[in-house]
């Protein structure tokens, strides 16, 4: 047995504070399952003001962290507070996995397919809900999409032979795509495949944009080929929080990964391939 340990927190994304730590506890709990471990521990890391937001808004971002914690059957063992003006949640978790079936984010194969677990867009999304462009029927669904644990994707991602994962984060889809892939192998993207929200497009023509996805794209942009234009050359790079699981199947198994996510189910959508040539290199297909 070995203990794989991570830690994970931000700022506010969203202004009920009850939904804030249900995302930030889904969110620092998905390394874990990209691992292909299982959470059994939990440290909570709290910055707040008292003084200035209450201790109302502090006990119902706890709140939100524990429901979430509870629901992923983890043990919940204590954590740390600072007084900050700014305030940032989330947790340290302990996880457990056997050290041969350890997980890594590299070493994806020839052929394996590539599969994604949540839609992309959550960066912009959250851009539109601080300029007030968004219903809250929208905003319902973006916080549900967010604070979805990654265990049942994790669970059917399991079932298969899995050569590498991670999850989508601050880096985007390009960017942890490119930490899959380091110089070792390229990866074609299917565009008309990759999922993201409804809204997304129309935020994106408007240049609601989050700053990160231009950071994003002055870091990683040398590293992508095929079309660079329209809507998905912006998702692409939009920064996520709390996103979903990035793996590689083995095309053999590709089959029996469908057929086991009927029994959950999960959301995902088989998003591209893994290529001998370019290596480095990501290329968008139409």
């Amino acid at each position: 047995m070995a203990i794989v340990q991570t830690v994970d927190f931000f700022t506010p994304i969203v202004n009920d504070p009850y939904s804030f730590g249900l995302i930030a506890a889904a969110n620092s709990l998905s390394d874990i399952y990209a691992m292909g471990a299982i959470p059994k521990t939990a440290l909570n890391i709290v910055c707040f003001s008292v003084k200035r937001y209450g201790s109302s808004v502090l006990k119902e971002i706890i709140r939100g962290g524990i429901d979430k914690i509870r629901e992923a059957g983890v043990s919940l063992l204590g954590g740390h507070s600072v007084e900050d003006e700014e305030i940032k949640y989330g947790l340290c978790v302990t996880g457990i996995v056997h050290p041969d079936r350890i997980l890594r984010n590299e070493g994806a194969c020839k052929n394996d397919y590539l599969i994604l677990t949540k839609p992309l867009g959550t960066g912009i999304l959250n851009t539109g809900v601080k300029a007030d462009m968004l219903t809250e029927k929208s905003i319902e669904h973006l916080i549900k999409v967010m604070a979805t644990l990654n265990r049942d994707a994790a669970r059917i991602m399991l079932s298969v032979r899995v050569h590498a994962a991670t999850d989508v984060t601050g880096f985007g889809l390009v960017g942890h795509l490119k930490e899959m892939i380091k110089e070792e192998i390229g990866v074609e993207l299917y565009a008309k495949n990759i999922p993201y929200f409804e809204e997304a497009p129309g935020l994106a023509s408007m240049g609601i944009l989050p700053g990160g996805l231009y950071r994003n794209r002055d870091f990683y942009s040398t590293h992508v080929m095929g079309e660079h234009t329209g809507f998905i050359y912006d998702v692409i790079f939009d920064p996520q929080t709390s996103g979903g699981l990035l793996f590689s199947v083995h095309p053999d198994d590709l089959s029996l990964f469908e057929n086991n996510a009927r029994s959950f189910p999960i959301d995902y959508w088989v998003i591209g391939r893994f290529i001998e040539e370019p290596k480095g290199k990501i290329i968008i297909r139409k």
